[in-house]
């Protein structure tokens, strides 16, 4: 009985590895960009429930994980997008930072990140960012 369960020992080390692995890859997934600046904050609800948008400021490259603009990143967006809308007349200047995520959107070196529950169930972030232009966007929903 105690040989079989040395049999399993290696293999659990390797699943424990592996985990870790994956787990601290999703973390590192977006250091490299950090909030440089709150650009809006609204008003906080029930719950913590909130939506904030931030300026990145780079640290290096972005991570290899991160993806092209593509049809995925426009259906996560909308959320983020209408929520904006909502909140078009208390962001400072909102049809210039709209229409910078616009051309973010257009240019082919833009990449996105999107998170999903990352404090709690409802935190959603999207980052886009643009390396060769060292501009991007972080927006913050929690519901």
């Amino acid at each position: 009985m105690m040989i079989k369960r040395k049999k399993y020992i290696p293999f659990l080390i390797l699943v424990v590895f592996g985990v870790c692995l994956i787990f601290f890859n999703l973390k590192s997934s977006v250091e490299n960009v950090q909030p440089a600046k709150r650009i809006f904050k609204s008003e906080r609800a029930f719950g913590d429930d909130h939506f904030d948008i931030y300026l990145i400021n780079s640290k290096g490259k972005q991570a290899s994980d991160w993806k092209k603009i593509d049809d995925d990143y426009y259906i996560k967006s909308k959320r983020f997008k209408q929520m904006m809308e909502s909140y078009k007349s208390e962001i400072e200047d909102y049809d210039l930072l709209s229409n910078s995520i616009y051309q973010l959107e257009k240019d082919i070196n833009t990449v996105y990140s999107y998170q999903e529950n990352i404090d709690k169930e409802g935190h959603r972030i999207l980052y886009i960012y643009n390396s060769d232009l060292d501009k991007g966007y972080i927006l913050d929903f929690q519901i």
